[in-house]
């Protein structure tokens, strides 16, 4: 993703939503791409994945991460209020 998050400070709520929904699209791109990749699995290579890792990696790190972030402050909770598998 072209936006670098300022580690320091967490987004406005807009701004959240606004990667949140970037995200989003980000994801159903990945999935489109998977799906046509299980249709044909002798199209699929190795810079795919490598392509569709970076993508997911971009994903959590420039918007889901952050977004998070400043959904949890907004409710009060706490970094480790969410379990994640």
């Amino acid at each position: 993703m072209a936006d670098e998050h300022d580690e320091s400070s967490p987004l406005d709520p807009q701004e959240a939503l606004r990667v949140l929904d970037d995200a989003r699209g980000r994801l159903r791109t990945v999935i489109w791409a998977l799906h046509g990749m299980h249709q044909d699995l002798s199209a699929l290579t190795v810079d795919d994945l490598a392509d569709i890792e970076q993508m997911l990696t971009e994903i959590l790190d420039h918007a889901v991460t952050p977004a998070f972030e400043t959904m949890s402050q907004m409710v009060g909770a706490g970094a480790g209020a969410v379990t994640t598998h």
